[in-house]
């Protein structure tokens, strides 16, 4: 927590908040949590694998901040319970829920399994629903709260390549609307937070050089995003600041989607996809 990230938000602008990002061992999952310390937030840290985690607390207590590491599984029920007993007995509340974990891989679809469809969705969809109720029967029903998504444009465009995600986030966008509908007479806030193309490890993941990704970039403002980028609004969401804003999806993409979608066709592999002839007689 750079001084100059520190100023984006004023220091005591989640004093007394407790928050719990999922994913926070890396990437947007931990540059948000980072700027919410540095807001005065008080954190909980939740993922997979405990040693990023505690790579991320570390950081934010050697800022003046306050972590928790709780490893766990959104996948896994009996695991999201556990966390949730521990941070009620560490902080004794939880204000702020950002699901941010996540996954997926590229695949043609017809070449995604039954078996790898599945796994995306309860990687993507149903671990954000299982974390996203536990957090609530135990601590927002009572005292309200505020739940962000974090999902991607592709959730209300196209991405070839990635049926299964598309699937998974527009399901999470969906179940966020009705859910923001219901809760609100409890004072829950649910929203979610849709990027473009962020600069961060996870992009290693995909076979693409880096200095593809450049030349692939479709933002407007000529530069692809960065993780604090997305810190920045999950906080002015999850903050007092959008405290009359709920059902909402807001795209983060530096214009991405004004280019209405993307094909990874193009992007990856086309020796991947099925040639075709095209709608307007023209070869592919």
């Amino acid at each position: 927590m750079s001084e100059e990230k520190a100023r984006r938000y004023a220091p005591d602008l989640m004093a007394g908040q407790v928050a719990l990002v999922t994913g926070s061992g890396s990437g947007m999952g931990r540059a948000t949590a980072l700027e919410m310390a540095s807001c005065g937030a008080r954190l909980a840290l939740f993922s997979r694998r405990e040693e990023p985690l505690e790579e991320t607390a570390e950081m934010i207590r050697a800022a003046g901040g306050e972590a928790f590491v709780v490893p766990g599984d959104t996948r896994d029920a009996d695991s999201i319970e556990i966390a949730m007993g521990r941070i009620k007995d560490h902080y004794g509340r939880l204000d702020v829920l950002v699901n941010n974990a996540g996954g997926q891989y590229i695949a043609a679809a017809r070449d995604i399994t039954n078996k790898g469809f599945e796994a995306v969705i309860r990687n993507n969809l149903i671990g954000s629903w299982q974390m996203t109720r536990a957090v609530a029967d135990h601590f927002m029903y009572e005292n309200g709260g505020s739940i962000v998504f974090v999902t991607a444009i592709s959730a209300r465009t196209a991405l070839t390549g990635f049926t299964h995600t598309v699937a998974a986030r527009a399901g999470v966008t969906g179940m966020m609307k009705t859910l923001a509908a219901e809760w609100g007479e409890y004072g829950i806030r649910l929203n979610c937070v849709a990027p473009g193309t962020i600069k961060t490890e996870a992009l290693g993941r995909y076979p693409i050089p880096p200095e593809r990704w450049k030349q692939l970039n479709r933002s407007v403002l000529n530069r692809m995003g960065a993780a604090e980028d997305i810190a920045g609004t999950i906080i002015f969401l999850a903050s007092k600041l959008g405290n009359f804003m709920t059902g909402e999806d807001i795209y983060v993409d530096g214009g991405e989607t004004l280019h209405m979608g993307h094909d990874a066709r193009d992007m990856i592999n086309p020796d991947m996809f099925e040639k075709r002839e095209r709608g307007d007689g023209k070869n592919e």
